[in-house]
């Protein structure tokens, strides 16, 4: 044998790698299929969590876009609760203290009522002509103080009642957020006429409400505003016929025009209800409350007439002068008695309630001869009213002279 043929000998009798049986060929096949399986299944499940995680990411992105901006509740309101939340101070000093605006009436806080002291309690009706007025000045003056949300629920006022269908809101369902006190509202009745007569019921006072209502306003007057127990309103501040018309968008807009009609009536209220509402609040006075218009308004709380120098006091009825007396003084009388009777219009509530006022307005007389004392060439004023009594009452309680 040659020397090559030994050494490639051992090759073959002895291989490099032992042969691998039959069997240990199967196992070795089974574990890669297993293997191969485990890195499929991890890839998968990898994919998974990466679609799942795109998928949540474009699903959240635009939620979050459209959250509500908690910052500025008064965001959520529509446009013209917005103007009305946002009446600009130098509006509210343009406008002053007209002399057709009533002032809030002071009242000594008693052990009864103690439990609403910190708290501006309001109790209406959505029917009621009257409190669709006073509620713009309540929104004017209490988003000074804090932020109103909810104010969703737009109504009519009754359409038989006096200034019939005035546009306005309900407090029902509304939330007032304040660092400084607290807003209860209260609508005992909705605008929608009940099978038995009136309208159909609401809400109800709560027991604290209840009793300063009572103490307060015996007569039942809607709306009612207490303001911490201090100052209270009974019935309208000033002449519901300035919104006789207008819309919801019509008045917001015109709450910021000073010379507007509107802007005197309501901020003119608003005007006293944000002095009132100034002494309720504990520590740090905001600074509205120093303005020129809430000071002079501030003194006009205590005395219960209105101390602007163009703004005649509205509380009594002015003495009428002798017939000789100058022209001059006959005009400046003309104007307080018109002053004076706008003020009661607004006011006016006919004591039989058996009875429903339709329309109340201040007309003007200009006598050519002297009458009743009144020389010629002086306007005269009168309250009209149209309203309606049942069968056999012969319209007892709405004469009205002037």
């Amino acid at each position: 044998m040659s020397q090559l043929t030994r050494l490639s000998q051992t090759l073959i009798d002895e291989p490099l790698a032992p042969r691998p049986s039959v069997e240990d060929l199967w196992t070795r096949s089974r574990r890669r299929h297993q293997r191969s399986r485990s890195i499929m299944a991890g890839l998968l499940v990898l994919i998974v969590i990466g679609v799942f995680s795109i998928t949540k990411i474009e699903s959240t992105s635009p939620r979050s876009q459209t959250l509500p901006n908690t910052t500025t509740p008064n965001a959520q309101l529509a446009s013209y609760f917005r103007a009305a939340g946002a009446v600009p101070n130098v509006t509210l000093q343009a406008v002053g203290l007209p002399s057709n605006v009533a002032v809030p009436t002071k009242i000594a806080p008693s052990v009864s009522t103690v439990a609403t002291n910190g708290v501006v309690s309001y109790v209406g009706a959505e029917y009621c002509p009257y409190c669709a007025i006073q509620r713009w000045a309540l929104l004017v003056a209490l988003s000074k103080f804090g932020s109103f949300t909810n104010l969703d629920s737009q109504i009519l006022s009754s359409s038989t009642d006096a200034y019939p269908g005035l546009a306005s809101w309900s407090f029902v369902g509304a939330k007032y957020s304040s660092p400084y006190f607290t807003f209860e509202p209260t609508e005992l009745t909705s605008s929608t006429p009940s099978d038995s007569g009136g309208y159909q019921p609401l809400e109800k006072m709560s027991a604290a409400q209840h009793r300063a209502f009572n103490k307060y306003n015996p007569q039942g007057e809607l709306p009612f505003v207490d303001i911490g127990n201090h100052f209270v309103t009974l019935g309208a501040s000033s002449s519901a016929s300035v919104l006789e018309g207008l819309t919801l968008g019509d008045i917001g807009s015109d709450l910021s025009s000073a010379s507007s009609p509107v802007a005197q009536a309501i901020d003119g209220t608003a005007n006293y209800l944000i002095a009132a509402l100034c002494t309720m609040v504990q520590g740090t006075t905001p600074s509205l409350c120093s303005t020129p218009v809430i000071r002079l308004a501030s003194k006009s709380l205590v005395t219960g007439v209105s101390s602007s120098s163009e703004s005649p006091g509205v509380t009594t009825s002015p003495t009428q002068p002798p017939t000789n007396a100058p022209l001059s003084v006959w005009r400046a009388w003309s104007v307080k008695e018109h002053a004076f009777l706008l003020h009661a219009a607004a006011n006016f509530r006919s004591p039989n309630r058996a009875c429903t006022v339709l329309k109340i307005s201040v007309t003007p007389n200009r006598y050519k001869k002297t009458t009743l004392g009144i020389p010629p060439g002086v306007t005269a004023w009168a309250i009209s009213l149209v309203g309606k009594c049942p069968p056999g009452d012969h319209g007892k309680g709405l004469s009205k002279s002037p």
